[in-house]
């Protein structure tokens, strides 16, 4: 009689909850691989809700941080966070999910929880509360995390709604090629509207609250002449946002 298989290839864990942070740690300690998937960026902080506080008054975020530590640690245990389950879907060989990581655009093998990030950096908005954000020195994982989920202002004053802070970035690079494809999704004339243009997005970017604004209209109007004498420029078809034809 053959053996039965072991389909028990790999374990998901939703929720970084008291029940899901304790099966993860024991599934780990049975070599089990486990994905941990928590929508909160700071293990921490969520633990140490009143929610979870326990009837001695001592919250979970010091009861369970043994168990937090040894799941960071254990390389058996992959711990996505933030991040948030999109889709599940069931075949014959199991499950398959789709899951979708929110960036913090901060490398936590280089972040040392000093806070000087917090200190140095220059935005900031009405209530004086700025993007970068450390809960505390206790954060699980250690890292800074930075908010970027508001659409930029330079974008968002755009009538196209192109994407500057992208394309800047490619320049910055040297990615000219790029940097025009990634003008021309939305705008297919930067040359015309790099010179005309009454940039809008110029007067609503972040940067004049410390010197001067990027020279937004320009850039746009150097990556346009750059491709155009450098060879033929190749237009994508555009974008099909409405479901009516002309």
């Amino acid at each position: 009689m053959k053996s039965p298989k072991n389909r028990l290839h790999n374990v998901m864990v939703v929720g970084a909850t008291p029940a899901g942070v304790a099966a993860a740690s024991k599934l780990g300690q049975l070599g089990i691989p486990v994905t941990l998937v928590e929508t909160q960026a700071d293990l921490d902080r969520k633990l140490g809700d009143e929610t979870y506080r326990l009837d001695s008054g001592v919250p979970l975020n010091y009861a369970h941080r043994p168990g937090l530590i040894r799941i960071l640690r254990n390389p058996g245990i992959r711990c996505l966070t933030p991040a948030e389950i999109k889709s599940t879907k069931h075949s014959q060989q199991g499950f398959t999910v789709t899951v979708e990581r929110q960036p913090t655009f901060v490398d936590p093998n280089r972040c040392t929880l000093c806070g000087r990030c917090v200190q140095i950096c220059p935005a900031a908005d009405g209530n004086g509360q700025k993007p970068v954000n450390i809960n505390s020195r206790l954060s699980l994982p250690g890292q800074a995390v930075i908010d970027k989920r508001r659409q930029p202002l330079c974008q968002a004053n755009c009538p196209l709604g192109v994407n500057a802070q992208g394309y800047i970035a490619l320049v910055k690079a040297g990615r000219y090629r790029q940097a025009l494809d990634l003008i021309r999704n939305d705008n297919v004339l930067p040359g015309i509207c790099g010179r005309v243009c009454t940039h809008p997005c110029e007067s609503a970017c972040r940067r004049d609250e410390l010197d001067a604004p990027l020279a937004i209209r320009e850039i746009k109007r150097f990556v346009a002449d750059f491709a155009r004498k450098t060879g033929p420029v190749k237009a994508k078809a555009p974008k099909i946002s409405r479901k009516e034809r002309v």
